[in-house]
């Protein structure tokens, strides 16, 4: 057969030859898209009876939709056509994807298959031994309790979870099973492959045969978990080369991927994988209004376009009944077109196959929105003068993110290839640097680099030590849980000059040629049961400690406390200005600098190079806490006497304003180029031609 055969080549050489089949940020994948999620019971009757293809098309029409994501087969484990591998869903009884595929083409919009893989339940019942174990050999699953009653209540979003790694009988049925999907429809768009961040690692009989093979220590967790991530990405590889034997054009995504945390399946490039980038996303409760930037500018700049998605719904994903406002659905394009990616929104299908005209009445109000604004987004690439180096760890790098989108300091993704692009980078709090990275900083600050380092970024990885002449030594950890920091004039601007409040103590340095900007000022002693003080923490003595708080040398600033946790895990704003009163310290010269915008506004930078321009894109529409864990965007103000000024690298010839493209004056100062933004409200967005 062509599938064993094909698949008898090694893994490095397809790896090898998936290259051509990559995208680049250049190629604008479609930009109004819908996620069409249908995860359907069996004990639902009449599976698509009410599918009408004029009702489906006019529903598309009237979403303004380019591209929906059919599926195939869902969490239940059924598939929606004909299968011979699979099980078809028992009370369905028309191939229900070819109906919805021809619908879509015979109207000119793409519709790749989703295919569920870490959750099918009727793999899991009639294949136990292909769900994942731990190390006990207990059956992994996601909030699903074995000795409940039939009667009980089902949690919501509980799934067995599945292994696909190579070497085991799951995976061998994925691939028959794509492979008939592959065959069956000659006009495949591309595959949405999903459920790939249920657990860090798999005992199963076969996982475990592959690690003891490869001599992988079964209580190395960590050595565990890259070999589970390593084995998943050679599945994937498997299955995107298999596609591609079929449909040479066609993408492949597989989910959660492409997120930023410090686990194997990003850690081991997993994203790789895919022909583009993916940032499944639901802002309203997971995680808020600035992940999307940060996720976006990281694939963007490894020159992979990207889709950025959220959904129609409220609180969660595959809710029914459950609706955002147009404005917030608008709000969120106009967000996701301004940071480079192409706009995605989940909806789920009612099992008998009707579209729900509403949702596609509310998408289109956003999508005609994007329609006007959407040849200045995708396509382009940031670009910005100041980095921000990962750490993978969510609180010190959206700590950083959400103060310079405060702020409105674009940025980029710093690391060791691009730092002839950068003039500032901000090291966040965490060892991250090896000697070959750190190497690479000393020598770009001493050719004139300006570095902000917090508490532990400067360090070596696996040491105390700074990898990097900022002016002070590592002494010790603080024996406080808190402690106070009392700032000097320089860095003073809008900061109280009495000792404030560190929720979260910094290290203990000690100056070596560095000049202090700032002093510690510790507590008399931490709160416990023997020695307390009023209601929280104990007051600050009254005279500075001998370890300093800030450290300038030269053109970097070196913080003793971790003021990007601390930004994120408790929002007080004078770490976000002693933060920006530290930026300008070392004199850093912006690309863009935003005048009067509020600080809930954001910016972007991007550079369509094909198309000879760059865009600035603003947005304005604070998000709301309306209830425990639930953001909800609803004010749209208008904005006036938004200034922006600009240092780019070329002369410009032509400025004006989108979407109404009326033309704008300015003038060039210096090599400044000033620019008065007309009022707006919600999204503008000014392009530069050279």
């Amino acid at each position: 057969m062509r599938l064993f055969s094909y698949f008898s080549c090694c893994f490095f050489s397809l790896a090898l030859s998936m290259g051509q089949h990559q995208r680049s940020v250049e190629e604008i994948l479609p930009t109004r898209q819908v996620h069409l999620d249908f995860h359907t019971s069996e004990q639902i009757q009449n599976i698509g009876s009410q599918f009408d293809k004029k009702q489906f098309q006019s529903a598309l029409i009237q979403g303004k939709i380019n591209q929906i994501n059919l599926f195939s087969k869902g969490h239940h484990g059924y598939s929606y056509y004909p299968t011979k591998v699979g099980t078809m869903h028992p009370n369905l009884d028309f191939d229900l994807l070819g109906a919805q595929l021809e619908a879509c083409h015979e109207i000119g919009v793409k519709a790749p298959f989703y295919f569920a893989v870490g959750w099918s339940v009727l793999d899991a019942e009639q294949h136990p031994e292909w769900v994942m174990k731990d190390v006990e050999g207990s059956p992994l699953s996601i909030n699903i309790d074995y000795g409940a009653k039939p009667e009980d209540k089902r949690p919501h979003y509980s799934w067995e979870s599945l292994d696909p790694t190579p070497g085991g009988p799951y995976h061998d049925f994925l691939l028959k099973n794509v492979e008939e999907i592959c065959k069956r429809y000659d006009d495949l768009d591309g595959f949405w492959f999903d459920i790939y961040h249920i657990k860090h690692a798999s005992y199963t009989s076969y996982s475990k045969k592959r690690m003891q093979d490869q001599g992988i220590d079964l209580s190395d967790t960590a050595a565990v978990e890259k070999n589970y991530a390593l084995a998943l990405k050679k599945h994937m590889s498997e299955l995107r080369g298999l596609v591609h034997s079929y449909h040479p054009e066609a993408t492949v995504f597989f989910n959660q991927a492409t997120h930023l945390t410090k686990k194997s399946i990003f850690e081991e490039s997993l994203y790789e994988m895919n022909t583009h980038a993916e940032l499944e996303d639901l802002p309203t409760t997971w995680g808020g209004y600035d992940k999307l930037p940060l996720e976006a500018k990281f694939h963007l700049g490894k020159n992979t376009p990207v889709v950025a998605m959220s959904g129609k719904f409220h609180k969660a994903w595959g809710e029914f009944g459950g609706f955002k406002h147009a404005d917030a659905i608008k709000f969120e394009a106009a967000t996701m077109i301004s940071f480079g990616a192409s706009c995605n929104f989940g909806d789920q299908l009612h099992p008998e196959g009707k579209m729900d005209i509403e949702t596609y009445r509310n998408i289109g109000e956003a999508y005609a929105y994007v329609e006007k604004i959407e040849d200045y987004g995708p396509g382009g690439k940031p670009i910005s003068n100041l980095g921000v180096w990962l750490s993978l760890i969510p609180e010190s790098d959206y700590g950083i993110v959400k103060m310079l989108l405060q702020l409105h300091r674009d940025f980029i993704v710093a690391n060791s290839n691009n730092l002839d692009e950068l003039d500032l980078i901000v090291l966040p709090s965490q060892k991250i640097l090896d000697s070959k990275d750190a190497k690479r900083l000393q020598k770009w600050v001493l050719e004139g680099g300006k570095l902000i380092v917090f508490e532990k970024g400067g360090m070596l990885v696996d040491s105390d030590k700074f990898g990097i002449d900022l002016g002070t030594q590592f002494v010790s950890n603080s024996p406080f849980d808190f402690d106070f920091t009392i700032v000097n004039a320089e860095v003073g601007k809008e900061i109280v000059r009495t000792p404030y409040v560190n929720y979260t103590s910094g290290i203990r340095t000690k100056l070596t040629t560095g000049m202090p900007l700032a002093m510690i000022r510790e507590p008399y002693f931490n709160r416990t049961y023997k020695s307390y003080s009023s209601h929280r923490e104990t007051p600050y003595r009254t005279s500075n400690s001998i370890y300093p708080a800030v450290v300038q040398q030269q053109n970097t600033l070196f913080f003793a406390h971790p003021i990007d946790q601390l930004y994120f895990n408790h929002g007080m704003r004078i770490h976000r200005q002693l933060f920006e009163n530290a930026i300008t310290q070392l004199e850093y010269k912006p690309l863009l600098k935003v005048n009067h915008l509020p600080s809930a506004g954001k910016v972007s930078l991007l550079h369509q190079q094909n198309k000879k321009r760059f865009v600035v894109h603003l947005l304005y529409s604070p998000p709301l806490l309306r209830a425990d864990n639930v953001e909800v965007i609803e004010d749209f103000i208008e904005l006036r006497n938004v200034g922006l000024e600009l240092q780019l690298d070329r002369p410009i010839r032509n400025i004006y304003q989108i979407p109404d493209g009326s033309s704008l004056d300015f003038e060039i100062k210096n090599g400044v180029i000033k620019i008065k933004v007309p009022p707006f409200t919600m999204h503008t967005a000014i392009v530069l031609e050279y």
